[in-house]
């Protein structure tokens, strides 16, 4: 049945004039012509000499066509234009995809952030939630580059300009689609395109452990709000657009719509995953999380805090923690560079004997809120001792008015 569906498929796709699917067992290179590719912005097809066709995406990028590509090779040569970042989608399912990320400066051969892997949801860029997954690549800046991508399940191996051994190794993907369309994006040209579905040259498919996973130290069981606008105004010592400092009861009732959220690899609470169609516009996006912690007596736990990009901790009502991490403003950036990682900050947090509710405000203020990229949060005591459950009643948690 399967044999008669691929038939029908393809004879559809012939009579209808569309160009033949990618299949499992095809090592297909991919002409740079029009018939190939659906263009989404300022895109345009080009012939050179010692490259044959060139898709040459100055904005936006180009998709190509009825592909659906999970494990195998993915093959091109790539010319940057100047140090302006661009990348390669894969496993692509509308505003969702997993990401390879260039920034191709004159110094990628030693900068820790010339090429990294992300993913991608809501047609945001979450690179500054996954800060361990950038490296230094050998990069030529000025001419053409050789870029080679092995995927198998959830691992990635990527191979530039020949390189015998990975120039960067992912071992958790977590763009959240096993399969989907592939898109270049700009300001580059590509060309040389190959894809070798199942060719994984024996990377296998299973992720890596994580260890956060069985690490009862991380706060993992969160409820979220509604995304609300953030009030803002402008900070005179930092020349930026800054939320206002939300007080406790402006947290939403427990009636209000509260909604579980569960935890990426690392225990990192991904709001632009859930909740990155809020991101838009020129407006901070705020929301509000909530957990339980209990304690068997009173006492004082140690937290390592991550997040982007303002923060505002309460405990049982009252504040315990506030800062900011506002990537490339000065005074405001916390370790490593502006992303997020438990290196960004850390508090005590007093806890009674009994229930205790930690409440966040937590907002994604980029810049002054001109641009939206990733959006999250992670937590991590320093020890559970004395600490019976976190999270496990978050939904029914809820003293007094909240």
């Amino acid at each position: 049945m399967a044999l008669y569906r691929l038939r029908g498929w393809l004879l559809t796709a012939l009579i209808m004039g569309l160009s033949q699917p990618i299949l499992a067992f095809d090592v297909t290179h991919i002409p740079m012509t029009p018939a190939q590719w659906q263009a989404n912005g300022d895109v345009s097809f080009q012939h050179d000499p010692t490259q044959q066709g060139v898709l040459v995406v100055n904005k936006g990028y180009a998709e190509l066509k009825n592909t659906n590509f999970s494990n195998g090779t993915i093959e091109f040569d790539a010319k940057f234009v100047g140090s302006r970042i661009t990348g390669i989608t894969f496993r692509q399912h509308d505003d969702a995809a997993d990401a390879l990320y260039f920034r191709p400066s004159a110094d990628c051969a030693v900068s820790e952030e010339c090429i990294q892997y992300m993913p991608t949801a809501h047609h945001l860029f979450e690179w500054d939630l996954y800060g361990q997954y950038q490296t230094h690549a050998p990069i030529n800046p000025a001419g053409w580059n050789h870029v080679k991508l092995v995927l198998s399940g959830a691992r990635m191996q990527v191979f530039v300009n020949g390189a015998r051994s990975p120039t960067l190794a992912v071992d958790t993907l977590v763009g959240g689609f096993p399969d989907g369309s592939i898109r270049l994006h700009g300001p580059a040209s590509y060309a040389h395109l190959s894809i070798a579905p199942n060719v994984v040259d024996g990377l296998p498919a299973v992720a890596s452990n994580d260890p956060a996973k069985n690490d009862l130290r991380y706060v993992r069981d969160w409820l979220a709000s509604t995304p609300f606008v953030m009030p803002s105004r402008m900070d005179a010592t930092l020349q930026e657009n800054t939320g206002i400092d939300p007080v406790y009861s402006s947290m939403p009732k427990a009636t209000a719509s509260w909604k579980p959220i569960a935890p990426d690899p690392g225990g990192l609470i991904n709001l632009t995953r859930w909740y990155g169609d809020a991101q838009t516009g020129q407006a901070i996006a705020g929301m509000w999380l909530k957990t339980t912690i209990n304690a068997d007596h009173e006492q004082i736990k140690h937290v390592d805090i991550g997040w982007t990009r303002e923060v505002w901790v309460f405990v049982n009502g009252k504040l315990a923690f506030q800062s900011k991490n506002l990537y490339g403003v000065k005074g405001a950036s916390k370790e490593p560079d502006g992303r997020l990682g438990l290196t960004n900050g850390s508090f005590d947090l007093p806890l009674h004997k009994g229930s205790n509710q930690v409440a966040v405000a937590i907002d994604d203020n980029f810049g002054g809120g001109d641009e939206h990229y990733g959006w999250g949060l992670e937590m991590r005591l320093a020890n559970i001792d004395g600490i019976r459950q976190m999270g496990g009643a978050v939904a029914t948690a809820n003293d007094g008015s909240h």
